[in-house]
């Protein structure tokens, strides 16, 4: 056992188990599929696993914060549960890790992380489901002709799971739908899990039911060789990576055969408190220079898709309130006015929203929404669709939004 042992990230959700509160511990990288159900009580304990406490400290600080002595044996044996699983950041984990790397490193695609469990595995079912979500009276009807002379420059698309989000990625992708395709989509995602650079492109084609969309090697080459970091040096953190793969299907299901480049980003919570642009980090700036450079010299339509849900709110985020329905119309206002700053192509007063309440609504998408406007340079659009998806017995809620821009 580590003498020290250190808790990893890990995804920690709040769940009801036998009428309680419990923790459901589960690996974002799905190095294994082993998943723990711990009591809510326990949370303390792993709070406490941050690799500067020895056991005989753990106890004392347990009880020092809850008033009851916790036995050594209870502390060791949640302990050994949490290495089996590879929830600690130990010796065994990296090797799993290492191995789990150079596996992605040497397939030739990146396969479907979704199918079969977030969406059908079956073709036909699949595009079934998606033709769905555009049908009245919520979605926008199907796509019909050309509404535009020219391919999009960008659209804005939920990346929740398409049983809560769907009617809101068809608003999107209507207008997508009824203009002529790009050449090349860049889908800038989310990373969900902590990575080295603020930025990661993987160089793998994506597979999905509905086929094989094609990286654009020579897009991510030209993009990198710009840079003053290694792009792809976080390239693993995509073979789980959700916000990508579900843009991916959308445009097969529309096009066919499409060419992408699949691009997460990482936040910058840290800059939220200090009051500075994004624009300050050197990472930020020179990955964006060399996007729009890029961009600029690639001579052939490009339309970039930001993969993005807004607010996460509620218990299984943290708060300590259940949702009512004044909450969702606060939620909704909020959302809203950072929805009209990014239509407006005003990067710097839509993160100017996210640090005036230090990001209390939790909103993820503004790295890759900053990085797409900041790129694109002067350009404007228009609101589409919004949607709560509310969690449980009002539990929590995600929220997300369609923004088309011609």
């Amino acid at each position: 056992m580590e003498e020290r042992p250190k808790l990893r990230t890990i995804d920690i959700v709040p769940i009801q188990f036998n009428g309680r509160p419990h923790l459901l511990l589960r690996d974002p990288l799905q190095l294994t599929d082993k998943m723990l159900v711990v009591s809510a009580q326990a949370g303390l304990l792993l709070a406490l696993l941050d690799g500067t406490r020895n056991l005989r400290e753990i106890q004392v600080d347990l009880m020092r914060l809850t008033g009851e002595l916790v036995m050594s044996d209870q502390i060791e044996g949640l302990i050994r549960q949490l290495d089996e699983c590879l929830f600690l950041e130990n010796e065994r984990f990296k090797e799993a890790l290492a191995a789990a790397i150079d596996d992605y490193r040497q397939s030739s695609f990146r396969p479907s992380s979704l199918a079969g469990n977030a969406y059908p595995s079956d073709p036909s079912s699949l595009r079934e489901m998606l033709d769905n979500f555009f049908e009245p009276p919520k979605g926008p009807g199907r796509p019909s002709g050309q509404k535009y002379a020219k391919p999009l420059k960008a659209i804005v698309a939920p990346h929740i799971d398409l049983s809560r989000g769907g009617t809101t990625y068809a608003w999107a992708y209507k207008d997508l739908a009824e203009a002529p395709p790009a050449s090349l989509f860049v889908i800038l995602g989310i990373a969900h899990y902590p990575t080295e650079n603020l930025f990661a492109a993987t160089t793998k084609d994506f597979a999905t039911p509905l086929g094989r969309a094609e990286t654009d090697v020579g897009f991510i080459e030209a993009l990198n060789e710009r840079c003053e970091f290694n792009l792809l040096a976080d390239e693993f953190v995509h073979r789980y990576e959700h916000s990508v793969e579900l843009q991916v299907i959308w445009l097969q299901h529309l096009f066919g055969e499409v060419r992408i480049v699949p691009i997460v980003c990482a936040g910058f919570e840290h800059l939220v408190d200090v009051g500075e642009s994004p624009m300050s980090l050197p990472q930020v700036q020179g990955f964006i220079k060399a996007l729009r450079s890029t961009l600029d010299e690639w001579g052939e339509p490009v339309t970039v898709i930001a993969s993005v849900d807004l607010s996460h709110v509620g218990l299984r985020f943290g708060d300590r309130y259940p949702i009512t329905p004044s909450i969702l119309r606060w939620l909704e206002s909020e959302d809203r006015l950072f929805l009209e700053k990014v239509a407006s192509g005003d990067e710097e007063g839509m993160f100017s929203l996210i640090r005036s309440d230090h990001n209390s609504r939790r909103v993820d998408a503004y790295p890759a929404l900053y990085v797409m406007l900041k790129a694109l340079g002067e350009i404007s659009g228009e609101i589409r669709h919004y949607d709560q998806s509310i969690e449980g017995r009002n539990e929590s809620v995600v929220t997300f939004g369609a923004v088309v821009f011609p």
